[in-house]
């Protein structure tokens, strides 16, 4: 068990729960569960919280920083200065968003999604931040910020290199995935890790015991979408976003793409390509605002899609939806394959102490 995979899992575990949907007249191949009666966990993912619930928050906290501080070391030899972040003393884990009242605001729901949209061009975490707005303050800053700033550009590459090995200028999003570069490959984050975990970060020499029912767990959580109850909800939700303006959505993730398309356009026009290695803090700072324009000129739009979204999402019962199936085919894969996952929880579990 590794703790890449850890990760992956639980991340697969919460979108899992952030998705969770209208009792019409299906014939799926699988009768629909009672949506009233589903539990919010499936099998899977109760095995998944149980293992975790023996993580040492106090104990992954001092591991945290002694990797911070080998990277500052292995810095330091590279000629770099680096300063050791503790994340949680830095305030990086802060408090989700919430409204006026201290109700929270959660990520796919609607008041969310009147509030900041996808959350794409607005910051729903800044003290600042403003409904339909796109606030540049930030929740945390690089106590490195200004040793940052004063590099040239050859001298912020060769810093990328020195902490985090060099990177392919990959073009296929395959290639990435298939990418598994060892520690030594990683620059200080990678040393600093391997000093710390050990094989447990996963690298090309490190082997994985579990990789064949992994393979078969992420099989499973891709079934839920191509499920034909899920696959019928979502025409319902396409059907409804068209009546809303937004014709030819096939997808339930079309709108939150249309606006990251609209972002990355933003970036593609390379901003800061005009700077050259003689650029000031001030150059840097006026390329910022205008990159933070242009993204702010985005956010009406984003909050308007995402508004008819998650209405659609609510008016179709696609979140309660896939959430019972998830649960339905979490059970058959439970079923089929109860004494491995007891094992590999054991593994995950024994992975986290």
């Amino acid at each position: 068990m590794t703790a890449r995979t850890i990760v992956g899992l639980l991340t697969a575990v919460m979108l899992v729960l952030g998705l969770a949907a209208c009792d019409g007249e299906h014939t799926p191949e699988r009768p629909m569960p009672d949506l009233d009666s589903t539990p919010d966990l499936g099998p899977v993912e109760q095995l998944v919280q149980d293992a975790y619930a023996g993580y040492d928050e106090g104990a992954a906290r001092v591991t945290r920083m002694r990797a911070q501080e080998l990277v500052a070391q292995c810095m330091a030899d590279e000629g770099f200065t680096y300063t050791p972040v503790d994340s949680d003393a830095a305030g990086t884990e802060i408090a989700m968003p919430t409204t006026d009242d201290g109700e929270t605001l959660v990520y796919g729901t609607l008041p969310y999604a009147e509030a900041y949209g996808y959350g794409i061009t607005t910051n729903p975490w800044a003290d600042s931040a403003v409904p339909g707005q796109s606030p540049t303050a930030q929740a945390w800053i690089d106590p490195d910020q200004e040793y940052l700033e004063s590099m040239s550009e050859s001298e912020m590459a060769a810093y990328e290199v020195a902490l985090n090995g060099v990177q392919p200028d990959f073009t296929e999003e395959e290639d990435w995935e298939s990418w598994n570069p060892t520690w030594e490959e990683r620059g200080c984050y990678g040393f600093a890790n391997h000093e710390v975990y050990g094989d447990a970060m996963g690298d090309a020499n490190g082997g994985n015991d579990w990789a064949e029912l992994e393979a078969e767990i992420e099989s499973m959580w891709a079934s839920i979408d191509t499920d034909p109850r899920v696959a019928h909800a979502v025409e319902d939700w396409a059907s409804c976003m068209a009546d809303a303006g937004y014709q030819g959505m096939g997808s339930i993730d079309d709108g939150e793409d249309l606006i990251s398309e609209k972002v990355d356009a933003v970036y593609e026009d390379d901003p800061y390509a005009e700077l050259g290695d003689d650029a000031s803090a001030q150059d840097r700072e006026a390329a910022d605002a205008a990159v933070q324009d242009r993204l702010a000129a985005i956010t009406p739009e984003e909050v308007e899609v995402a508004v008819a979204d998650f209405t659609c999402r609510d008016e179709t019962d696609y979140r309660r939806i896939r959430a019972a199936v998830s649960v339905d085919l979490q059970q058959v894969f439970y079923d089929a394959h109860t004494t491995e996952l007891e094992a590999y929880a054991e593994s995950m579990s024994s992975s986290l102490r």
